[in-house]
């Protein structure tokens, strides 16, 4: 931004040389670079402090790892990558054989305890039983119904479905694979239908201007040229750079800790439904205040110069 400026400026001051006949002389040009120097550096820190702008700023969305309860072998894959699914469609299933033999062994055995109870009970009536061995059936009764709540629930989750309406990516879902419980040991990321959220990360610096309800201005790198209204929804009051995680590790405060950007999140007003912009990706955005309006007006000019940059494409190291 600051050579879009520099560069605008000095076309400015040359054509008032031209068009007012100024003489060059080292005075006329002293005088042009210095004052030039002083507006643009006023100009420069107006604006970073009133209408920040910053280019660290994505488009997070939540996801949620492909994951089951019990273990076993999948037998059965009812989905592909990109499959949109409604929340409780089934994805894969796992081999139900034991956790059913479990089922079944336990309904027997609690058919029987429920039968052995109650003959325990009409004993106990004609005082022929003791209240120790009616107290012990019941409580055997007890143990097998929550053995086969907890049975029931396991052939369930046999059954892997979505969470949420949504679609996998990255699916390394097989028939023969063997799906275990460990969280880390996911076989593929569900992302959710929820809208996602556009964050930008802006320096403490110029926090003081950005309000919530602020009007703001974006624009993506796969779109050159173009420009989005947007407005500020959040401001985080929380940076990751200063979170305390628990550790036997104290705090440092060395003067090499990385200075934290304060999360803002806006929301897009204009429709862009119609660009293919993949989550994830990266943007840049402005923020306006109420001060100093005559630089709002320059600022979305160079948000407009800059955002043509984007066409410029080159990728770094050596090509094959």
């Amino acid at each position: 931004m600051d050579l879009i400026l520099t560069l605008g400026y000095i076309a400015f001051a040359m054509g008032v040389f031209k068009v007012f006949r100024i003489p060059v002389t080292s005075m006329t040009v002293t005088t042009a670079a210095l004052g030039g120097g002083f507006l643009m550096g006023w100009m420069y820190i107006a604006m970073a402090y009133y209408h920040p702008y910053t280019h660290s700023a994505k488009i997070y969305f939540e996801t949620s790892m492909i994951a089951n309860n019990v273990r076993g072998k999948i037998t059965k894959v009812h989905v592909e990558d990109e499959t949109h699914m409604k929340k409780g469609d089934p994805i894969y299933e796992i081999d139900a054989k034991p956790y059913l033999s479990s089922v079944k062994d336990l309904k027997a055995q609690l058919k029987l305890a429920d039968i052995r109870l109650s003959q325990q009970r009409k004993l106990y009536k004609r005082k022929a039983g003791t209240l120790y061995e009616l107290e012990k059936r019941e409580q055997l009764v007890s143990s097998l119904k929550a053995r086969l709540l907890e049975a029931e629930f396991n052939l369930e989750n046999t059954v892997v479905r979505a969470p949420a309406d949504g679609h996998i990516v990255q699916n390394r879902l097989t028939v023969g694979t063997m799906a275990g419980v460990a969280k880390m040991a996911s076989l593929g990321a569900f992302i959710f239908d929820e809208k996602p959220m556009y964050i930008a990360a802006f320096r403490p610096n110029g926090l003081p201007s950005i309000s919530v309800g602020a009007d703001a201005e974006v624009n993506f790198p796969a779109l050159p040229g173009k420009v989005f209204k947007a407005k500020v929804v959040k401001i985080f009051s929380e940076v990751a750079e200063g979170q305390m995680l628990p550790s036997y590790n104290m705090v440092s405060l060395s003067k090499h800790s990385v200075q934290g950007r304060v999360p803002v999140q806006l929301e897009i007003i204009d429709d862009i439904s119609m660009y293919n912009i993949p989550k994830g990706s990266t943007f840049g955005a402005a923020v306006f205040s109420d001060n100093l309006h005559m630089l709002i007006e320059l600022r979305k000019i160079l948000l407009r110069l800059f955002s043509w940059k984007n066409i410029i494409n080159f990728e770094h190291g050596a090509s094959n």
